[in-house]
């Protein structure tokens, strides 16, 4: 009888091990498509680039070294191409890593939650407006100042710098603040307590303690400046004449240039032949091995992190011989006491070297804040000022209006969404719930996301073109646009869901386990429903990177204004892709009105979209409670209330005033005289003594 209950007991057993099984496979197999995405990638880009340079029509040397590209003469060298890319690059950064390190020192540092979550959603703003929206708003606002400084025209290299520095902050400020609050309390709560100010503290111990992390974050925002295509497109000038070295610097720096990326952009689909064509993927290929490289020192610095946080972990064993003060005959008391107010009476410059710090933080972060503002205000002004209900129906020159172009974008997430979502699913559950995260395999598949990741999205529309629309025969269509859309979201889409999946608890997995269930039933029904929050946040946000995206777009569903007549295989222009083709071809008013227009609409669709990502991660929080129409509503009503109260203006004054207040003690030329006289007697005798010990 008993052996009769355990043979009953063991077959259901077996079988639900063997549904875990195919479960298991079927995951591993999903999640190794990431790996054979990125093996195709290189290998179509490396074999489509080819053919240029095994036919002795393009010298790898000339290509890399030489700066003559005019592919009607044959000439097809990109060194000066190259040269450019890296000086605005450097010029971006020159404007993007002192407002990262300061803005994100002062955000972690010194703002309470409440101040503190209102600047990050601001800067999140940022990041979900569109390249194409940046490059209209830099060629009326940002071009004119360099133009008023002595530029030819708006579009050049500062132009394009300025532009694509605040373009990449959002990605750059975000991984900074996360590695300034990983670094421990006790490294903080340590230097006060040794009398070290909080600014020192800041800038000496904390900042050094996550500067690797910062320095990868920094890395990461290289990779989003050098593949950025349809802003560059707009706004660099896209002169094939190189660096200006004749009229000096200002003719240097205000010199028009052409990039990379915006070279594919210009050029891909009106290529002069299959030798031309070759020379367009061979460039995609370097920007795709800049991408890896970027990618190797990335791993480089968090592994060389990771071993110095180990090391400092050990007990250090050496001996240091220190010589016994008591050996000298001591210290008088007097010199003593000079020698403790050396340290600690300095007051002055404490108080000034505070006064800078702030200074640098308060006004990192006014001008990102500002800077956003800004951004948003004029699209959304210049979007009124210019709305017109005729351009919903018809735009001119084209077949039909911004409806139609919001209809197409829409039938794009949907389908991306469609395809995306359940590959991403099933590679996070991986990740997981199956994976050894020392294996090499998970290992080479993460390390493979983080470069699809960081790919310009320019080499997966020259890829899409070729491989959906020439090779597969998908015309430009919806879907064509969507499953390469598909590769540029599921990396980021990976990552969201990993971490979604990670913040359920693994004690609701072990309860899942004691009342019998097999693990596939427990992740569809315990951890995918817990980690709804997260899941719902990083599909919006894929949306949002979907409304904007314009690159892939422009190369794959085609740029003609037109309703989805032929559902998911209908050409078409995306909100995006039409604000492009107005401004690259439309010098008007009437063209620049409508492209406003778009934007604000385009704007509008971000801002829902991130509105409705907050709201989601509440609303699915288990700690939320419902409120009734009325409630909200009082509630909204204060708010609004005391927004026009200027309560929070009185509040910030008095902030500001008591920080003055507070600084003013820094220019008062009594004390710092004094304390100059105080540091000289200080200095003196700290000499006596050092050769009083030499001496003896």
């Amino acid at each position: 009888m008993n052996q009769q209950k355990n043979s009953q007991f063991n077959m259901p057993k077996q079988s639900f091990s063997k549904r875990d099984q195919v479960f298991k496979w079927s995951i591993i197999c999903v999640t190794s498509l990431v790996l054979v995405i990125l093996a195709v990638l290189i290998g179509f880009i490396i074999f489509q680039s080819s053919p240029g340079f095994l036919g002795g029509e393009i010298s790898i040397w000339d290509f890399l070294f030489t700066d003559e590209w005019n592919p009607d003469a044959g000439d097809y060298g990109i060194g000066g191409i190259i040269l450019s890319t890296m000086m605005m690059l450097f010029i971006s950064l020159l404007i993007a890593v002192p407002l990262t390190i300061f803005s994100s020192l002062f955000i972690s540092e010194y703002l309470n939650n409440s101040t503190k979550k209102v600047v990050i959603t601001t800067i999140q703003l940022l990041a979900g407006i569109p390249s194409v929206v940046f490059g209209l708003f830099a060629i009326d606002f940002i071009g004119p100042i360099y133009v008023a400084m002595g530029a030819n025209s708006s579009y050049n290299m500062m132009t394009a710098s300025t532009t694509l520095a605040f373009m990449a902050l959002p990605t750059m400020i975000t991984l900074s603040i996360n590695a300034i609050e990983a670094v421990p309390d006790s490294y903080r709560f340590a230097s006060v307590g040794l009398g070290i100010s909080k600014e020192r503290t800041t800038y000496k111990i904390v900042l050094k303690s996550a500067m690797p992390k910062i320095i990868g974050a920094i890395i990461m925002g290289m990779a989003r400046i050098i593949g950025e295509t349809m802003a560059v497109i707009l706004i660099a000038g896209n002169s094939t004449s190189g660096l200006n070295t004749s009229d000096g610097f200002f003719g240097f720096i205000f010199s028009s240039i052409r990039t990379l990326s915006g070279t594919i952009g210009l050029e891909m689909l009106e290529n002069g032949g299959s030798t031309h064509q070759s020379a367009l993927y061979a460039i995609g290929l370097v920007l795709f091995f800049l991408v890896i490289i970027i990618n190797l020192v990335v791993f480089g610095i968090s592994k060389a992190s990771t071993r110095k946080n180990v090391k400092h972990g050990k007990t250090n064993t050496k001996n240091y011989k220190y010589k016994n003060i008591e050996t000298t005959g001591g210290i008088e008391d007097s010199r003593l006491s000079t020698l403790i107010r050396s340290v600690t009476d300095n007051r002055g410059y404490k108080k000034f070297e505070s006064f800078i710090f702030n200074a640098f933080m308060i006004c990192s972060v006014a001008i990102i804040m500002s800077f956003t503002i800004w951004v948003i205000g004029a699209v959304i002004v210049q979007g009124l000022i210019g709305f017109s209900f005729g351009a919903m129906v018809h735009i001119e020159g084209q077949k039909s209006g911004i409806f139609a172009t919001i209809f197409v974008t829409l039938l794009l997430v949907i389908t991306t969404i469609v395809i995306a979502i359940p590959l991403a699913l099933f590679v996070a559950i991986y990740f997981n719930e199956y994976s050894n995260h020392k294996s090499r395999f998970t290992r080479v598949i993460k390390f493979s996301i983080n470069i699809l990741a960081s790919t310009p999205s320019i080499v997966f529309g020259i890829f899409g073109l070729t491989m959906f629309i020439q090779i597969m025969g998908i015309p430009l269509s919806i879907m064509a646009s969507a499953l390469t859309m598909t590769m540029v979201i599921l990396p980021s889409l990976i990552i969201s869901f990993e971490d979604a999946l990670w913040s359920v608890p693994n004690i609701y997995r072990e309860a899942a386990y004691g009342m019998g269930m097999r693990k596939s039933k427990m992740v569809f029904l315990v951890v995918i429903p817990n980690a709804m929050p997260g899941l719902l946040t990083g599909t919006i946000l894929s949306i949002a990177r979907i409304v904007g995206e314009s690159a892939p777009v422009y190369l794959t569903l085609g740029t003609v204004v037109r309703m989805p007549s032929e559902g998911f295989m209908s050409p078409g222009a995306t909100l995006t892709t039409e604000i492009y083709m107005l401004v690259q071809e439309g010098s008007n008013a009437a063209a620049m009105k409508v492209a406003y227009q778009l934007s604000f609409i385009t704007l509008l669709f971000i801002l829902s979209l991130n509105a409705l990502s907050a709201y989601a991660a509440k609303r699915f929080n288990p700690e939320f409670k419902k409120s009734s129409f009325d409630q909200i509503w009082m509630k909204n009503a204060e708010n609004v209330l005391n927004f026009v109260k200027f309560k929070w203006l009185v509040r910030l004054s008095k902030k500001v005033w008591n920080r003055v207040k507070k600084w003013s003690t820094v220019f008062n030329f009594k004390h710092t005289k004094e304390n100059i006289k105080k540091s000289k007697e200080r200095k003196k005798v700290i000499k006596e003594i050092y050769k009083e010990v030499q001496d003896e």
